[in-house]
């Protein structure tokens, strides 16, 4: 029995080989002297049956450590016919052990039923809606294995010229994610799958006709069944949506309605690839591939989904021609499948959740506004424009009515006064017809006695009160507004300078802002004439007068 042969049996009794917790562990087995030369052919590894879940990780681990091992060991030996064949099958089992899929002998092309072809009959009937494992025992499953199960992929693509099928690439695709919103993923493993993925583009697949592919032969299959009501199949509007059943949402989350969430949790971070990687010309021809998965994904009651169709939706609608959103009626479409989000709050949501449903819709609906300017060569009044109507919708429907429900919720209208900046900023002078409600919610926060407990929220308060001045400043020199804003600046400025303690690093940061607020509406009031200059330099005279602190506030 060859070397290679007493290794691969070593691999065979899997149950024998304790699990590795670091890699100086593993390495140290590519330089063992009594591993020999080996080729890809002689690699066999059993599937286990057997054993429990958490047996099997830790086997599949060792049996990725044992293979990588003998890779490691360069062959002096030379290459056999069978070689290309074996090296295939190893990617394939390699790409299949460390996918982040329930079954992580299942991987899946279709996205709609297991590959029982791969699957031992006795492990494929176990693998039941029953005892589906969660979804973070897949992500720490596949997390523990994906190192080296990537670097094998590696080697094989590097000796070998190996190209992968298009399960195994999706399965790298999948640790992909640069902004490791995936918790299968690990900067080291994203590096290597990025540097495999280039490799295997740019020597065996056409990115175009790749890109079609997963959309139609993965994508589409996985997605057919939880399309919402919005689009047709063909990923157009509806003219007539069906009514929705309010009781079709829990029977719809299952793994055959909702396989790219059950069954195959590659199918988001693919489709957030193909999104990235795409470019505008390719989505104007292939538009209504994208539509289905993205709806389906805004649609879904998961946090986790949501979100990341929203961070989706925003890298779709960056390159979406502005005219086909327009002519095809989608930007309704994509609002109403948003606007939803906007009500994520607590107590039904935990507040965690709602942070960051709040910034990624928030964001996805600014995008969406800047698309859907005015006609181009015609020429329409701003009020009247779509996008004049989803900002002002987005103010009312979203920040003002989620603050009045969740004012106790600092950090949540941390993130509702940040939006509110950026808003205003979309807005610029138009966004004067909302002084009424936007001067109230800023000047609450800044004149809480309470205010250093909440240093960041304080912080955006004040940066946003700036972004309002900014913009409307030719309203500010209403008696009315210039009062309230001096109380805030005023009233804050004293609480931040009696909790210096409390505040800490934070303290100077937050007085230089107080400070520059104060000389932006000094020099606003300015710029709008009249006698506001004067009533509010007499005013800041008399507060000065009684407390000489203030100098520095309106120096």
């Amino acid at each position: 029995m060859s070397a290679l042969a007493n290794a691969i049996a070593a691999i065979d009794d899997l149950g024998a080989i304790p699990p590795l917790t670091a890699d100086d562990e593993w390495r140290s087995l590519s330089s063992c002297s009594s591993i020999q030369p080996i080729n890809p052919s002689t690699l066999t590894v059993a599937v286990p049956t057997n054993v429990s879940s958490h047996g099997r990780r830790q086997d599949a681990r060792a049996g990725l450590v044992a293979v990588l091992a003998c890779l490691n060991h360069k062959p002096s030996t030379p290459r056999q016919p069978e070689d290309s064949a074996s090296v295939q099958n190893l990617c394939d089992y390699v790409g299949r052990i460390i996918s982040p899929c329930p079954n992580a002998y299942a991987g899946q092309v279709s996205g709609a039923v297991a590959f029982r072809e791969h699957v031992p009959e006795t492990l494929a009937d176990k693998n039941t809606d029953d005892d589906v494992p969660e979804y973070e025992h897949v992500a720490q499953r596949s997390r523990e294995t994906a190192i080296y199960g990537l670097s094998i992929l590696q080697i094989l693509n590097a000796e070998y010229s190996a190209k992968f099928s298009l399960d195994t690439l999706l399965t790298v695709i999948s640790f992909t994610n640069p902004t490791l919103t995936d918790p299968w993923t690990t900067q080291e493993a994203c590096d290597v799958a990025q540097s495999l993925l280039s490799e295997q583009l740019l020597h065996h697949f056409n990115q175009p006709v790749l890109l079609e592919t997963i959309l139609k032969d993965y994508l589409r299959p996985a997605f057919s069944k939880s399309r919402p009501k919005a689009v047709t199949a063909s990923g157009r509007k509806a003219e007539f949506p069906e009514e929705d059943d309010p009781h079709r949402g829990l029977s719809d989350d299952t793994k055959e309605v909702k396989p790219w969430k059950y069954a195959d949790h590659r199918a988001i971070t693919v489709f957030h690839w193909v999104v990235l990687t795409t470019d505008p010309d390719f989505i104007s021809k292939q538009w209504p591939l994208f539509i289905p998965v993205l709806l389906a994904l805004l649609d879904d009651g998961a946090t986790r989904v949501r979100r990341h169709g929203l961070l989706i939706l925003d890298a779709f609608l960056a390159r979406f021609p502005a005219n086909i959103l327009r002519d095809t009626g989608l930007a309704s479409v994509f609002e109403d499948a948003v606007f939803p989000t906007l009500h994520f709050l607590p107590s039904i949501t935990p507040e965690e959740e709602s942070i960051i449903l709040l910034e990624a819709a928030y964001t996805a609906l600014l995008g969406l506004a800047s698309k859907t300017d005015t006609r181009a060569g015609k020429s329409e009044p701003y009020s009247g424009s779509p996008k004049a109507k989803l900002l002002d919708k987005m103010l009312r429907d979203g920040v003002f009515s989620a603050y009045f429900h969740v004012k106790d919720h600092v950090r949540i209208v941390e993130v509702l006064l940040v939006q509110t900046a950026r808003i205003v900023d979309e807005m610029r002078i138009h966004s004067v017809k909302h002084l009424k409600d936007l001067i109230p919610m800023h000047t609450e926060v800044m004149t809480n006695p309470f205010a250093a407990l909440a240093p960041s929220t304080l912080s955006a308060a004040i940066e946003g009160l700036q972004a309002l001045i900014a913009n409307c400043w030719p309203r500010l020199s209403t008696p009315a507004y210039q009062d309230e804003l001096i109380k805030a600046l005023v009233v804050c400025y004293l609480t931040v300078h009696d909790e210096q303690e409390q505040l800490g690093t934070r303290y100077a940061a937050i007085d230089a802002d107080l400070v520059k607020t104060a000389s932006m509406l000094t020099v606003a009031t300015r710029g709008a004439g009249g006698e506001g200059v004067h009533d509010l330099g007499d005013k800041a005279a008399m507060l000065i007068a009684k407390e000489p602190l203030l100098a520095e506030l309106f120096k």
